[in-house]
């Protein structure tokens, strides 16, 4: 049987019964740090923008948008949510898939819970779902045989390109779609997969959208299978299919089924600690702890030497864009301007989004330092990346080495997971502009989906109502 049946069988089966505590514990992290990453966007220019965009296509409907008061149809929430999520890349990633499937699956299932008026507990597992059968194809397109995800290496965004599938999967949890149906949407979900890897260069703001886009698009592949449409036989293994269009044919098809040992995609999930590509994590993390030893010796600092994985050296180039981003969410994508801000943030090298502000992102000490970061390769991370996203850093007076450091993965990450304290201050601190009281309430919002009898809970999240 094609592979997309066999996906569709799993995801149907797929129930809270299945996993354990801590697996349940991961899950309900995965959401509530993709709500706050929403609600810290909900008050900025770019989410007003979008809201227009999407009040100009899809109209006004019964749908709830995070931190604002605007209800939309179900394809303008899921688009707006997803946007939201993404917009200061924030959110969550599943590393082995360098995807962002927390942003797209999560308001997808919002919003079909929403039309459908589908209770708690259909929402978490809708959400447990998509992440699997994203995370599953994601997993049979990386390997070290051809140098981490092949989606990426072929020149596609996988968060765009898988999250499509994902967020299809989420809404054909929640309609209860039966097996054969739920292959319909995955193989629908295939042929409106799209999306450029070259929007993470830093020079463009299409990247906050694509995430919107996937979850979109997946809502409707989903609901057009609802009605009877098909997609294309065998869609992921056949000729001129998902996989040879997306990887040139680079897939595991043992990667694409479950096993009992393996963890659930939601247990994989990697959190951030900065606002920012997640890739110069390690080099804001050194930076912070190399300020000791490099601030008095500033005014002497000739070189800064950063090393990463050679995949994303668009973080660094072109460097005349790098060390003088455009506007504050080219700064997210700039490692030079990144670990410059870092080290002369007064207080602490602690980066969170209020440093991403016009003032600093244009301030002429900062371009000047960040003038001075040059990247350099080091084969040693390639060969681990993307399971583990690592760094060094290297600050120059001459010839003299005044600090180095290495980071083997960022915090935040399976290997070095960030604690709930730090996940419930980021949370907290990501609500603030909603006001006095959104994040506690979200918070108890939040608590006990499960036992939810109805969508309604979903409202609650909007500006105004809590």
């Amino acid at each position: 049987m094609a592979y997309h049946h066999d996906l569709a069988r799993m995801a149907v089966a797929c129930s809270l019964r299945d996993i354990g505590s801590e697996t349940r514990k991961a899950l309900e992290l995965t959401i509530i740090d993709t709500l706050g990453c929403a609600a810290a966007s909900a008050p900025e220019d770019f989410a007003i923008a979008a809201e227009r965009s999407q009040l100009a296509t899809t109209g006004s409907g019964a749908c709830s948008v995070i931190g604002r008061a605007q209800r939309l149809t179900p394809s303008g929430a899921a688009f707006m949510n997803a946007t939201l999520g993404h917009g200061y890349d924030f959110d969550d990633v599943h590393l082995p898939s360098v995807a962002h499937f927390s942003t797209i699956v999560i308001p997808a299932a919002m919003a079909a819970c929403e039309l459908f008026d589908a209770d708690g507990r259909t929402f978490l597992e809708a959400v447990m779902t998509g992440d699997e059968v994203g995370g599953r194809i994601g997993w049979a397109a990386c390997s070290t045989e051809w140098n981490g995800t092949a989606v990426r290496n072929r020149g596609f965004f996988p968060t765009a390109i898988l999250g499509t599938i994902a967020a299809a999967a989420a809404v054909a949890k929640v309609a209860r779609l039966d097996e054969a149906s739920f292959a319909q949407a995955i193989a629908i979900a295939c042929s409106y997969a799209g999306g450029l890897a070259a929007i993470s260069r830093g020079d463009n703001s299409t990247k906050r959208t694509q995430a919107g886009w996937a979850a979109q698009a997946g809502l409707a592949a989903a609901l057009l299978a609802k009605e009877g449409f098909t997609g294309p036989d065998a869609v992921l293994e056949t000729n001129q299919g998902f996989f040879e269009a997306f990887t040139g044919n680079h897939f595991r098809p043992e990667a694409l089924q479950r096993t009992a040992d393996m963890p659930w995609v939601c247990e994989e999930m990697s959190f951030k600690w900065y606002p920012l590509e997640y890739i110069i994590h390690p080099l804001v993390e050194m930076t912070h702890r190399a300020r000791a030893d490099v601030l008095p010796r500033l005014a002497d600092v000739t070189r800064i030497e950063a090393s990463a994985t050679s995949r994303f050296v668009t973080l660094f180039t072109p460097k005349a864009t790098k060390t003088a981003p455009a506007d504050p969410f080219m700064a997210l994508m700039s490692a030079p301007y990144c670990i410059a801000r870092a080290l002369l943030k007064p207080g602490t090298g602690h980066l969170f989004l209020p440093d991403f502000r016009e003032d600093y992102v244009f301030d002429e000490a900062t371009r000047s330092l960040a003038s001075k970061v040059d990247f350099t390769t080091d084969p040693s991370f390639e060969a681990v990346f993307p399971q583990h996203v690592a760094g060094a850093l290297r600050f120059f007076a001459g010839d003299e080495l005044l600090w180095q450091g290495r980071v083997d993965d960022a915090y935040g990450s399976l290997h070095r997971p960030m604690s709930r304290a730090d996940l419930t201050g980021k949370f907290e601190t990501n609500c603030a502009q909603l006001g006095r009281g959104y994040a506690a309430t979200a918070l108890e919002t939040l608590e006990g989906l499960d036992s939810r009898p109805d969508a309604r809970w979903i409202g609650r999240l909007r500006a105004g109502d809590l």
